[in-house]
């Protein structure tokens, strides 16, 4: 440790981190080391290891800190709330009064307590009583996609019978 403690902390402090974030980080690496030193077999990859690991570290420490901007809450007073998107209210509204449309169309009882028990979001869902398999939900979902008309695109790799 005595020996790459120099080495460390050069390559974090050209991070430029804070002091308390640059020895978290330096703590963060030798904490890495001593969890895996078992598993390093060759003493002489140690020291690139080190930095590899210090860099990590230190880029994981500073990307956070870029994107956080600290505000004063009182100059948040002068900007007013955003109103409500009414276009987006009625749109979802109107898909979702589509998608209860389309579960109210199918035939087996079963699945459109299914159906609604995944698809809605709303608390007096009713709970459903057997337990369903993926292929079940999935032939469920495309029963539902064709009643609304949607052409789903198969994933890549993946035949859709």
């Amino acid at each position: 440790m005595d020996r790459h403690l120099p080495m460390v902390n050069r390559i974090a402090r050209s991070y430029g981190l804070s002091t308390p974030d640059r020895e978290d980080a330096v703590q963060t690496v030798w904490l890495n080391l001593n969890r895996h030193l078992p598993r390093l077999r060759s003493p002489h990859l140690l020291r690139p290891w080190l930095r590899r690991v210090t860099r990590n570290v230190c880029a994981s420490q500073r990307d956070p800190l870029r994107r956080t901007v600290p505000v004063d809450p009182s100059d948040l007073a002068e900007y007013p709330m955003p109103e409500p998107d009414t276009e987006h209210e009625y749109l979802s509204r109107e898909r979702r009064t589509e998608l209860h449309r389309a579960i109210d169309e199918l035939t087996d009882p079963a699945d459109r307590r299914v159906a609604r028990y995944y698809l809605d979001d709303s608390p007096d869902a009713a709970p459903i009583t057997r337990r369903t398999t993926a292929g079940e939900r999935r032939h469920l979902f495309r029963r539902l996609r064709r009643s609304l008309g949607v052409v789903p695109t198969p994933a890549k790799g993946v035949r859709d019978p």
